[in-house]
Parts: structure tokens; sequence; C-alpha cells
């Protein structure tokens, strides 16, 4: 007889199978013409007022703990607007049952205004994809998704590329707690080789609810990135850094490393 556990376990592996099939896709644009890496999209997870350019695209990969792994791809329709998707989930990697998120999610974003040399760049977008598991009882992501967000960008050449960022964002995920948040954060290019990432959210919007995922403090993360090309980057990132907790027991926000793979290119 068949288990209770095998409906599940195919269910599984066919989302893990979806992953894999999105990779190879993805992997199938790879040896096209390089562009730039240096208009950072995200901080290290929050988005920036950066779009890719008209006919642009962006791929990444990020490896954090539980062996998760979530992939995304972003595409630049006009100068002004970009669209993309992402799907990912944990226990991807290592050993123990996989816990693959519950759908893909999108991710879409407006530039309104131009940077010049007083202004900043402004854009709006939406993005569904929250880090980290998925609690089905709380129809959440352990990290809450942006949601509907707007952002300013302004950069300045200092011994090389440095930017700050600021947003707000209202996450429709967990009706226990809809504040809207604030997020800011800065970005240091050296040599357009090495780039130093730090991002913080006072978390608004996830001081209220479960004991098991909420922790009234802000979220802290930062990232260490080599760019192994111009259009190609390996990136050490750094999550949770401000939570009380390192404990490895499952569920719960706890500071964590993960690694990304980030790679840009036009089609």
């Amino acid at each position: 007889m068949t288990s209770d556990s095998e409906p599940q376990r195919r269910l599984a592996l066919t989302k893990q199978a979806a992953v894999l099939a999105f990779l190879a896709a993805t992997a199938a644009l790879w040896p096209v013409s390089q562009v730039s890496a240096h208009q950072p999209l995200k901080i290290v997870d929050f988005p920036t007022a950066g779009l890719p350019e008209k006919g642009q695209y962006g791929v990444d990969l990020d490896l954090y703990s539980d062996g998760g792994l979530l992939a995304g791809l972003e595409v630049g329709f006009f100068s002004f607007l970009s669209f993309g998707i992402s799907y990912g989930g944990i226990g991807f990697i290592g050993t123990g049952d996989m816990d693959m998120n519950p759908r893909p999610e999108v991710n879409a974003r407006v530039r309104i205004l131009n940077e010049d040399i007083v202004m900043p760049a402004i854009a709006v977008g939406f993005d569904s994809q929250g880090y980290g598991r998925f609690y089905d009882d709380a129809e959440r992501y352990l990290v809450k998704s942006r949601g509907l967000y707007a952002v300013a960008s302004k950069n300045w050449d200092l011994a090389g590329p440095f930017s700050l960022h600021g947003g707000v964002s209202y996450s429709f995920e967990d009706s226990g707690d809809r504040d809207p948040t604030v997020f800011l954060g800065a970005i240091k290019t050296f040599a357009n080789l090495v780039e130093f990432s730090a991002e913080f959210d006072v978390a608004a919007n996830d001081n209220e609810g479960s004991a098991d995922i909420v922790e009234s403090r802000p979220y802290v993360n930062a990232s260490i990135a080599w760019y192994v090309h111009d259009n190609f980057s390996l990136a050490l990132d750094f999550r949770d850094i401000a939570s009380s907790s390192k404990k490895d027991s499952e569920g719960g926000r706890k500071w964590n490393r993960g690694l990304s793979l980030t790679y840009r290119a036009e089609i």
C-alpha cells in the first residue's frame, strides 16, 4: 500500500523538478552579450530603484539556511518597467524532506523618476516573494515579502560607486499585522570588483503575532559580493544579524549565512 506521505513526496519532487527546469531554461540564455552589473537591483534582499534596461535580464540564485534554494528571473521590458518571477523552497539541498513554496511568486517595478544631480531615482513596485520557510497556517514566509513598495535611490562617485536607498512597503502576508514598514540600505563598490551592502528594516509589520515566528527586532542584513566578471557576481550574505537567536531548531528567526549568485546580460 502507498503510505500517506507518498503523494506529498511526489508533489515535492514535482516542485523540485520545476525549479530545475527553471534553472535550465535560464541557463539556455547564458552565452549572450555582456552588460555592467553595477546598477544594483537590490541591496541584499530589499529592492532599489534600479531596473534592468530594456532587453536586459537578471538571474539570481540564492542558497540559504535549512537547505533553502530560491531562483529568480527579472526582465526589463522597457527602460522604466521590469517584471520577474521566482520560485524555491527549503530542504532542497541536504537531507530530509523538501518543503517547496506553495507557488511561484512575482515582482514588477516601474521607475517614475530618473536620477539627476540633485534628485534620486524613484520607483514603485510589487514583490510577493518572501524568504525562508512558508508557514501555511499563518499564510506567510518567515521573512515577509515586500508587497507594495516605493523606493528612492541616489548614487555618488566616492572613490568608486556608492549609493543610498530608502523606501516604505506594505506586505499582504499575515493579516494579524499589516502595518507599513520602512527600509534603508547602502552599497559601496571598490575597484568595480568588491561590493559591500547593508540594509535595515524597522519590522513595523512584523512585531505582533505567533511567538514561533515573530521576534520584536528589526531586520538587519549584509553581504560581501565579488564580481567574478563584469556581469557575474558571487556574494556571501549575512541575514537577520539583529536576531537574538543562533538556534538550529526548526522554524523561527535566527541569524544565518547564505550564498547568492547573480548574472545579468542582454537578450
